[in-house]
């Protein structure tokens, strides 16, 4: 069976198949369809996770074997198999193709692909695999289609935008899905629940204060505390609204949260750096070393604080200064005690 990727949350909701594959070259319809397939998996019961990652010489039986042996503790399991490549080789051709057609009982199997040609899609191994489970197509979505993903995204936020808001987003994100899902989340960090008009978004992709708060983004990633202490008072004191310039922190944090869950999760850090688009990728250098001075705890507990930050700012918290919580958060993550060893973690 394939599905595009935006109605695997109806499939996964009638019953976990025992195979996953996610196909395609869209980054956010991969990552999205591959967290929901963990999510439902651990749900199930799938408490034990191995992750293999098919590049050059690879073991396929040893991949396969794994699936065969009794779990220690009797518990189910969840085997994925990430072949960034999109070509697994004559033995890894067979290796696939025997192991659909015998798939191991406990077992829930998922196999990432990136985006294949025709003649691939109709190869032995790939169609073994679409008969046995689930074919997830991670799909760009076209310009025309695009104002109503926006819309029904926005929806999921409480927000409601006018037809010229959406095709004006659509515009500006030029196809990329990871950017307009980063447009969203700044709308729905600015605005109330409600309508959001052209005037809205205009404001908010084009913002006034926008080299100075990219500034806040290149200090946190760069470690360089001084800094962006010295952006958020020249912020402050120019009277800047603290949603605004909360938004490029959190847009910061939220992708340093995302990669680091994803190289947690076994992913390549040299893989991930690829999937950075616009800015993020002239940044590429900066946020693999934030990375490495980071700790998850670190990355997460700061994600947490900027949620404080945003309850302080709308008055709905009334102790403390959001302002002085922000330069707190700044100090934490790009001071000159973040990269430390005896604040480093896994």
């Amino acid at each position: 069976m394939n599905i595009p990727a935006e109605r695997l949350p109806e499939q996964l909701a009638r019953g976990l198949a025992a195979l996953y594959v996610v196909v395609g070259d869209e980054p956010l319809a991969a990552q999205e369809a591959g967290d929901a397939i963990r999510a439902a998996a651990r749900a199930a019961g799938h408490s034990e996770r191995n992750v293999f990652t098919a590049q050059g010489r690879t073991n396929w039986q040893g991949i396969f074997a794994s699936g065969d042996n009794f779990s220690l503790f009797g518990e189910r399991r969840l085997t994925e198999i990430r072949i960034p490549s999109g070509k697994p080789g004559v033995d890894g051709a067979k290796a696939l193709e025997t192991y659909a057609g015998r798939l191991p009982a406990d077992t829930l199997t998922l196999i990432s692909l990136p985006g294949l040609d025709w003649k691939t899609m109709q190869s032995r191994w790939f169609a073994a695999l679409a008969k046995s489970g689930v074919v997830v197509e991670a799909r760009p979505v076209d310009r025309a289609a695009l104002p109503n993903w926006i819309d029904r995204r926005l929806a999921r936020q409480g927000l409601r935008a006018e037809r010229a808001a959406l095709d004006f987003l659509a515009d500006q994100v030029e196809g990329n899905l990871l950017a307009a899902q980063q447009e969203i989340d700044k709308l729905a960090l600015l605005l109330p629940p409600g309508t959001v008009t052209l005037a809205d978004v205009e404001h908010a992709v084009v913002d006034v204060s926008r080299l100075e708060a990219d500034a806040l983004q290149d200090a946190l990633y760069a470690g360089d505390g001084v800094r962006f202490a010295q952006v958020v008072i020249d912020l402050r004191d120019a009277g800047e609204a603290v949603p605004a310039i909360l938004w490029q922190v959190s847009s910061a944090v939220q992708l340093l949260l995302r990669l680091k869950l994803a190289l947690a999760q076994g992913d390549s850090l040299s893989g991930l750096m690829r999937t950075l688009w616009g800015r993020d990728k002239q940044r590429a250098p900066q946020i693999e070393r934030a990375l490495k001075r980071l700790s998850l705890a670190q990355v997460e507990t700061a994600l947490a604080d900027l949620a404080l930050i945003d309850r302080q700012a709308k008055g709905l918290e009334r102790v403390g200064d959001p302002w002085d919580t922000l330069l707190r958060v700044g100090m934490t993550l790009a001071g000159p005690d973040s990269g430390q060893p005896g604040n480093r973690t896994r």
